[in-house]
């Protein structure tokens, strides 16, 4: 992440529970040495039988895109998204209940709402 200053001093976040996850699936550029990442491991070894043929190359070749190396960029566009999402979605739920009157804000007047289009309830202050 880099914030008022020169790419040298910039401090490069891993994603590392995304990368756990992709090992955790096969994907062995990481280093992780869990699941099927484990050659040696028993998820490795019973799923020789279960999983679609050639699984494990398909993972790992460079040449596809089925899973991407994961690195901090990333990382920061995913936190960057999921803030804009959370934040959609509690603006939406907030007009939902504002507009239908709900009891979980029996407070609304003291919000500054006082216009007829505020929502049911609001003409009374009229």
């Amino acid at each position: 992440m880099l914030a008022f200053g020169t790419p040298e001093k910039q401090i490069l976040i891993e994603p590392i529970f995304a990368q756990w996850i992709q090992s955790a699936h096969g994907k062995t550029s990481y280093g992780f040495d869990v699941l099927l990442s484990s050659t040696s491991g028993p998820a490795f070894n019973a799923g020789r039988n279960i999983w679609l043929p050639g699984w494990l190359n398909a993972v790992n070749e460079n040449r596809n895109s089925l899973f991407l190396t994961i690195g901090p960029g990333d990382f920061l566009v995913h936190h960057a998204i999921a803030l804009g999402l959370h934040t959609t979605t509690l603006i939406l739920v907030k007009g939902a209940l504002d507009a239908r009157g709900s009891k979980l804000m029996p407070d609304k007047k003291d919000f500054g709402y006082s216009f007829p289009c505020d929502g049911p309830g609001a003409w009374r202050y009229l």
